[in-house]
C-alpha cells in the first residue's frame, strides 16, 4: 500500500496541470498580499492633508446649518434623538488602518476559499485525466485490486491538499505578520489566528476530496467543474435574490457552506427575516441564529463518508474502460 501510495504521489506532482494550478496559486497568494499591505498601511501625508481639507470645510457646514436641519427635521415628527446631526469628526475622513485581527482572519478566509478551489481542481484532474486517456485501465491490468487503487488515489490527494492548506495559511498569516510589524501596527491574537489557520486546512482537504470523487464518478474533469459551478449558482441565489425569504435562510444548517464555516470560524451566524405587524405597518426583522462547531463537524463527517463509500462502491463494480 506504501509502494501505492508513493507511486500515486509521484504521478500527482508530474502532472502539468498541478503544475500550472500550483504557479497560479503562488502568483495569487503573492498578489493578495498587496491587499494586505494597503489594508494595513497607514494613510499617507498627502492623504492626511486633504482629510484635514475635507474636514474642515464639513465643520463648516455642520456649524451653519446643523441647527436648521435638525428644526426641520423635528417639525416633520421626528424625535429628539432622531434629529441630531452629530458633529463631523477627523476620523471619519482620515482613512486609519485597519486593525490587524480583523485583516488577518479576512485573508486566511479568502486563501481558504481561494486554496481550496486550487485543490478540488487538481483532485478532480487527477483522476478525471485517468479515464479520459484510458490509463486508468491500464493500471488496473497492472493492480487488479480496485479496493487499494482507489483507497491510494484518496489518500494521496487528501494528504497533498493538507499540505496545500497548510502552505496557503502559513504563508499568508506570515505575510501579515511581517506586514503588520513593517507597519507598526498592534498585534495580537496570534494564537486564535493560529489556530484558525489549522482548521482552515480541514475545508481544503474536503473539497479535493470531494472534487475526486465528483471526477471519479462523471469520468471528466469538465463533469466535477460543473458540479462546483452549480453549488456557487445555488449558493449565490439564495444568499442573494433569495436573501429576504425566511425558508432560504432556516436551511443554512443543512447547507454545505454553512456547515464549512461553521468548522473554520468555531461556529457560524446567520440571520432569518420575520415579519412583523405593526401599527405602522410590516416590518421585517432579521433574528440571529447559529450553526455550531460540532455541527459542522458532524454534518461534514456524514457526508463525506456517504461521497467516498458511494465512490468506492461505483469503482469497484464499474467498468473503467
Amino acid at each position: 500500500m506504501t509502494r501505492l501510495i508513493s507511486a500515486e504521489v509521484t504521478r500527482l506532482l508530474s502532472r502539468r496541470f498541478t503544475a500550472i494550478a500550483m504557479i497560479l496559486l503562488l502568483l495569487g497568494l503573492a498578489g493578495y498580499q498587496l491587499v494586505i499591505n494597503d489594508a494595513l498601511s497607514p494613510p499617507s501625508r498627502e492623504e492626511l492633508v486633504a482629510a484635514e481639507r475635507m474636514y474642515q470645510q464639513a465643520q463648516r457646514d455642520w456649524v451653519a446649518s446643523h441647527e436648521q436641519f435638525e428644526q426641520q427635521c423635528r417639525d416633520t415628527g421626528g424625535s429628539q434623538e432622531e434629529c441630531v446631526i452629530p458633529e463631523p469628526t477627523l476620523a471619519e475622513f482620515s482613512g486609519q488602518p485597519q486593525p490587524f485581527q480583523e485583516v488577518a482572519r479576512t485573508a486566511l478566509q479568502l486563501t481558504t476559499l481561494f486554496v481550496a478551489v486550487v485543490a478540488f481542481m487538481i483532485a478532480a484532474s487527477f483522476i478525471g485525466a485517468e479515464y479520459s486517456s484510458g490509463s486508468i485501465a491500464n493500471w488496473l491490468t497492472f493492480i487488479p485490486r480496485r479496493g487499494q487503487v482507489f483507497w491510494s488515489k484518496l489518500l494521496s490527494v487528501a494528504g497533498f491538499a493538507a499540505l496545500l492548506g497548510l502552505f496557503g495559511a502559513t504563508l499568508v498569516l506570515s505575510g501579515t505578520l511581517i506586514l503588520a510589524h513593517l507597519h507598526g501596527s498592534r498585534i495580537g491574537s496570534v494564537r486564535e489566528l493560529a489556530e484558525m489557520g489549522g482548521r482552515t486546512t480541514v475545508p481544503v482537504v474536503l473539497l479535493a476530496i470531494i472534487g475526486f470523487c465528483i471526477g471519479l464518478l462523471t469520468r471528466h474533469t469538465a463533469g466535477a467543474i460543473g458540479f462546483l459551478l452549480a453549488s456557487v449558482v445555488v449558493w449565490f441565489v439564495r444568499t442573494g435574490p433569495l436573501s429576504s425569504l425566511a425558508w432560504a435562510q432556516r436551511v443554512t444548517p443543512w447547507t454545505p457552506e454553512g456547515n464549512m464555516a461553521a468548522v473554520v470560524d468555531r461556529g457560524h451566524r446567520y440571520y432569518v427575516p420575520v415579519e412583523k405587524v405593526t401599527p405602522d405597518g410590516v416590518n421585517i426583522e432579521f433574528v440571529q441564529h447559529a450553526v455550531s462547531f460540532t455541527h459542522g463537524v458532524v454534518y461534514w463527517s456524514i457526508l463525506l463518508a456517504l461521497v467516498v463509500i458511494a465512490s468506492l462502491l461505483i469503482f469497484r463494480r464499474r467498468d473503467v474502460s
